[in-house]
């Protein structure tokens, strides 16, 4: 790795460890890679043989590709653990450079620089940026046992594993920084996790307290005394992993970085402004503990959806006919005369001499425990007529497999779409046939485009510097490294002041931080919102009318 004008201090224990594990890393999985590339209905694709043990989660990594793109890809691949002999079809993903973020010239030129081009307005070449990171990486664990030992799944699940690829993510950033810009960056790795001796060292080290960013620690704990002393000192403290709001409370000086429940609430508000104002909406929580959160939806549901929907006679003349066939087919009596639905009573021979004219329908808002009421409750309320929107809470992967199981089932006769809270995205083997089904919308906290030039260039380097595929942490390590690292070069020690109005392209998400109140500190309250529909995962942000 490139280190120009630069000084890391860390214990060398650490950096020989890395190395002796990842040394046979690199050629493990391109053992594993398939070459052959075959086209099928005008797409690309490799053609993998499924190894013994190998499950899909493992094959995605290997090619850089989501278990998602393998499932859209082979329909009558059912398990997320197929067997061994296997022939899949792998998405063959190409780099491609989009013109709009980099310069020809800066394609040429640039070996480094992995988010797209920034350039520094008020940078000072001489000055040393002192940066601290603090994370868990449980050095007293790496040994030479440890590391002699043949690797395993078991091993990589190791504590001192866990957090690595942030690490490595963050290097790069600091790497891109010290060669695109000469930027003089002292940074200092503290190996910090819950245990108290640790924080205790660290904040007795006298070089803390001249810090200009700290980065870190991970948990809870730690944190909060890190966070008093830089609160102390006046130095910007970054949380990369707190979903707690209350923690930017009375440190003007904190950073948080995952957004908030209360954000997310917010960037639901405008897709339901924008898209589902006539719709009847559905709120299931898993169980009573959760109904606080669903009241809130219900509250913003109500505010936004119109008292009433307009639906043209000729629509619901054809709903009925198609309901009428069904049930002849199956040898039911159906009135012809009257038809109901949405609470509605229609009669058939008005829909049929009056085609053009519109029905009048109440839309509803409605909130269920699924403990209690499971999907029984809205079969007689949902709409046949126009689509029903169902908002579903609670991140259980059970419940949400059970979800969306019957909401599949249910939306063969009544149109539906699914909004799935408050993370369902962290359960890859969800992301099925039914999904698509349902036009599921999801919110993360990151969306990773791997067509986008600076993300396959970024995974082209972690490749080369590590052996191995960048998983999601890697890819967040980059993004805070690279996001502050350039916040530090254009403003200094007024980084604090102007970090709300700061915004540059980072690789897989934007910040877009708030301040609660001049005493408090700011959390980034950006959501990626993506909806999963044509067997692919669409951003719906470039559809919102409304900006963040």
């Amino acid at each position: 790795m490139i280190m120009k004008a630069f000084r890391i201090v860390l214990f060398l224990s650490f950096i020989c460890a890395m190395d002796a594990f990842f040394a046979p890393s690199l050629n493990a999985q391109e053992s594993l890679k398939s070459n052959t590339v075959t086209e099928y209905n005008g797409k690309k694709f490799y053609i993998h043989t499924v190894k013994k043990k190998q499950s899909l989660n493992d094959i995605a990594e290997i090619y850089g590709v989501t278990v998602f793109d393998i499932l859209s890809e082979n329909k009558d691949l059912k398990k997320t653990n197929p067997k061994a002999g296997t022939i899949i079809r792998i998405p063959y993903k190409e780099v491609v450079v989009e013109e709009s973020l980099v310069e020809e010239e800066l394609i040429e030129q640039d070996t480094t620089v992995y988010a797209p081009e920034f350039v520094p307005t008020n940078f000072d070449s001489e000055r040393l940026y002192k940066v601290a990171l603090m994370m868990p990486l449980y050095l007293e664990q790496v040994n030479e046992e440890f590391l002699e030992e043949e690797v395993s799944n078991k091993q990589l699940l190791a504590k001192p594993f866990s957090y690595l690829h942030f690490y490595e993510g963050f290097m790069i950033a600091v790497d891109s920084m010290v060669s695109k810009y000469d930027m003089k960056i002292d940074l200092k790795v503290y190996d910090v996790d819950q245990d108290t001796n640790k924080v205790i060292a660290a904040l007795n080290d006298t070089c803390l307290a001249k810090m200009d960013v700290i980065v870190g620690p991970f948990h809870l704990k730690p944190f909060e005394r890190v966070n008093a002393f830089a609160n102390e000192n006046e130095i910007m403290i970054v949380n990369p992993m707190t979903l707690r709001e209350d923690l930017v409370v009375g440190n003007k000086f904190m950073v948080k970085v995952k957004p908030s429940f209360t954000s997310q609430m917010e960037w639901l508000e405008k897709v339901i402004a924008d898209k589902y104002t006539d719709n009847n909406i559905f709120v299931f929580t898993m169980d009573s503990s959760n109904m606080d959160y669903a009241r809130m939806i219900e509250e913003i549901a109500l505010r936004n959806i119109k008292e009433f929907s307009y639906v043209p006679n000729s629509h619901i003349k054809k709903i009925i006919k198609k309901q009428h066939d069904a049930l002849k087919n199956e040898e039911v009596e159906f009135d012809s005369t009257k038809y109901q639905s949405d609470n509605i009573s229609f009669d058939v021979s008005m829909i049929y001499e009056f085609p053009d004219d519109t029905t009048n329908l109440k839309n509803m808002v409605m909130v269920y425990d699924y403990s209690i009421d499971s999907l029984n409750k809205i079969k007689n309320t949902a709409s046949a007529f126009r689509n029903n929107l169902v908002i579903v809470y609670g991140d259980d992967k059970v419940f949400a497999t059970e979800m969306i199981n019957k909401l599949n089932i249910f939306s063969k006769d009544h149109p539906l779409t699914l909004i799935a809270l408050p993370d369902w995205s962290k359960h890859d083997r969800l992301f099925n046939e039914n999904l698509l089904k349902l036009s599921t919308i999801v919110f993360d906290d990151d969306y990773t485009d791997y067509g986008k030039y600076h993300v396959g260039k970024f995974i082209c380097k972690f490749r080369d510097e590590y052996g191995t595929e960048p998983k999601d942490m890697a890819y967040h390590g980059f993004n805070i490294g690279w996001y502050f690292l350039n916040a530090l070069i254009n403003y200094g020690d007024d980084i604090n002041t102007a970090i709300e109005s700061y915004d540059i392209p980072l690789l897989n998400t934007r910040y877009s931080f708030q301040r609660k109140s001049e005493l408090d500190g700011c959390e980034n309250t950006y959501w990626n919102i993506y909806q999963y529909n044509n067997h692919q995962k669409n951003l719906l942000h470039p559809q919102l009318r409304i900006e963040n």
